[in-house]
Formats: C-alpha cells, sequence, structure tokens
C-alpha cells in the first residue's frame, strides 16, 4: 500500500526589517545563496516529511541533516532552491522559479544514492504548495519560539 505523500514547512526566520535565525541555519544559507547568486537571501524554510526515510542516506553514509528551502522573494518574482544539508556540504535538490513556474531538478540529486528520493512530481508538488503558500516561506513577524 502506498503512503500518500505529506510534507510540513516551517519558516526559520522572524523577524521584519532584517531577518535573523539560528545561527548555523543562517551561515549556511547564506553559503548557499552567496554560490547561487542570491544574496541576500530572505527566505529560509525547513521541510519534513511524514516518510522518514525522504532524502536520507543509507546507513554509514554520509548524514542528511536536514532539507531546507533558500531563495529570495521580491515584489514580482522569487527563486528558491531546495536542498538537503548535510554537515557544512548541500546538495542541491532543485531550483524554482515563481514567474515561470520552472522548477529544475539538479542532476546531482539525480545521481545521489539515498534511503528514498524525491519524485519529480512530489519536487514538483513541493515547489507548487509554496508557490500558492508564499507565507509559508517568509519570516515570522517576531520571535515565536522560547
Amino acid at each position: 500500500m502506498k503512503k500518500k505523500f505529506s510534507f510540513k514547512i516551517e519558516t526559520l526566520l522572524f523577524g521584519i526589517e532584517n531577518p535573523k535565525g539560528a545561527i548555523e541555519q543562517v551561515l549556511f544559507a547564506k553559503k548557499v545563496a552567496t554560490h547561487e547568486g542570491i544574496e541576500p537571501f530572505n527566505c529560509l524554510a525547513c521541510l519534513t516529511f511524514t516518510d522518514p526515510t525522504i532524502n536520507k542516506a543509507f546507513s554509514g553514509g554520509l548524514p542528511m541533516d536536514e532539507t531546507l528551502l533558500i531563495g529570495y522573494e521580491g515584489w514580482s518574482d522569487a527563486i528558491l532552491h531546495l536542498c538537503i544539508k548535510s554537515g557544512q556540504s548541500t546538495l542541491k535538490v532543485a531550483t524554482g522559479y515563481l514567474l515561470s513556474k520552472e522548477v529544475t531538478i539538479h542532476s546531482e540529486y539525480r545521481n545521489a544514492i539515498l534511503l528514498r528520493k524525491l519524485s519529480d512530481k512530489e519536487i514538483k508538488e513541493i515547489f507548487t504548495h509554496v508557490w500558492n503558500n508564499l507565507d509559508e516561506i517568509r519570516p515570522n513577524p517576531r520571535l515565536t519560539k522560547e
């Protein structure tokens, strides 16, 4: 019996003028954003899946810490990078463009050896959900965690 694909998105930034977040995640996102040419970034969110095997390494493999969305949302467009954080390294999954609704899936993800990778359909479903619910990736106006 096939499980229904579902996920949860949690924004990792807070604040309005100068968004802030956990230093390790923000520094990692800054490194990825700089590499991708989207500095400054103003979107950082973590995806968790109901299927715990998605984007996880086989036993003994390089641990995959978390699946992140990193990007920039402007007045009329947004560019988002879906990636997997692994220590200080990243595995690029896909890049999505709001204006054209185009999603590019990266070959390094297609060639990665993981317990379970997202299908093309699931990746597009994530981006479609994000484009329709941009508030989920925007920084929280104020800190909500104690």
